[in-house]
């Protein structure tokens, strides 16, 4: 995986730009890139992963605030986990598994599935794209210049896939007239979305299981970060704690200390373990969405060679994400030329 930061680029040219280094975009490179496509990704982070990166806590443990796991219910996602496995960069966590929905973890950590599928790939980080600008080059060929928050040009591309949340996509469509099809799609989205806290805790190692699921309280879900395959942490039970969209919405705006007491003693109450010690609590402004529900699960305009790939355009959770990156770049890598559009 190359990185660099836009300012260090004289306006590089690719086949495809995607802007997004989350699960989907990381797998739209990778499959395109295989495809003998020359692929870039953008990412406005300091590195992959999106809502599936991972928290460093020290210099041998880190946990996920975001997506805690994968769960394969698809015959696509099955094959590419298989293939994920075989190459030492995931594992089937067998405690939370099902004979007819496996569930899935990256290993180390769940950040080294898209540094996995970057790894020969340019990336840039550190660079938020604020403007689609096309025109002509002089060799007559219609290219996307991509410009950051401070208008430096920072790619060029005769196609780009933006995979990011549905807001951050609208805010990007909205600046070319010619993209009003899809910015309607990603406006759909916007109108259903979930926000969450979530924070890791550590406490003495006990019996209580993997993952439990909560109901009346301020937290929706308890996560074992440390009982994944490929963890450190035996000396401790290093939890992820994931606030409910309802009592998130109710305290969106409230300062992180309050948050992280009021999370710690609605564990406490439930587990009667005793916090050795915690992180701050992190805010998912766009940690979910409804499902938008169309034809396709992705959206591509051939007549502008733009698209869309994310998890609010398929099922709404991280396997979405995963289905949306591989259907649409089937349909690039299967269908060049088409002027079909597909939403």
């Amino acid at each position: 995986m190359t990185t660099s930061t836009a300012k260090q680029q004289d306006i590089p040219t690719f086949d495809v730009a995607i802007i997004g280094a989350g699960l989907a975009g990381s797998l739209c490179a990778k499959q395109l890139s295989s495809a003998g496509l020359s692929v870039c990704v953008i990412d406005k982070s300091r590195g992959s992963g999106g809502r599936a990166g991972s928290k460093r806590i020290s210099d041998t443990s880190s946990c996920e605030l975001g997506a805690p796991y994968i769960f394969a219910s698809h015959p696509e996602t099955k094959a590419l986990f298989k293939n994920l496995v075989k190459n030492g960069v995931a594992a089937q966590w067998k405690q939370i598994s099902s004979k007819q929905i496996p569930g899935f973890v990256g290993t180390p950590k769940m950040s080294s599935l898209t540094r996995h599928w970057l790894d020969q790939v340019p990336f840039i980080t550190s660079t938020k794209v604020q403007q689609m600008d096309r025109f002509l080059e002089a060799d007559g060929q219609l290219v996307w210049l991509l410009r950051n928050d401070q208008y430096q040009a920072c790619a060029k591309a005769t196609k780009v896939i933006i995979a990011t949340p549905a807001h951050q996509a609208a805010m990007l469509l909205a600046t070319h007239s010619d993209l009003a099809v899809l910015l309607l799609r990603a406006n759909q989205a916007c109108k259903q979305y979930q926000s969450q806290w979530a924070m890791w805790l550590e406490t003495q190692p006990s019996d209580l299981n993997a993952i439990i699921e909560l109901k009346d309280s301020p937290i929706q879900r308890m996560i074992k970060d440390n009982y994944k395959p490929a963890r450190e942490g035996a000396e401790v039970d290093r939890w992820v704690i994931q606030a409910s969209p309802e009592w998130t919405a109710q305290h969106l705006d409230q300062d992180k200390q309050w948050v992280a007491q009021a999370l710690q003693q609605a564990f406490a109450e439930y587990t009667e373990q005793r916090v050795r010690q915690h992180g701050d609590p992190h805010r998912w402004f766009f940690s979910r969405y409804t499902e938008n529900r169309g034809n396709k699960t992705y959206a591509w305009a051939p007549e502008h060679q733009v698209g869309l790939a994310a998890d609010w355009l398929c099922q709404g959770d991280a396997e979405g994400a995963l289905i949306s990156a591989l259907t649409l770049t089937d349909w690039i890598i299967n269908n060049p030329a088409s002027l079909q559009t597909e939403l």
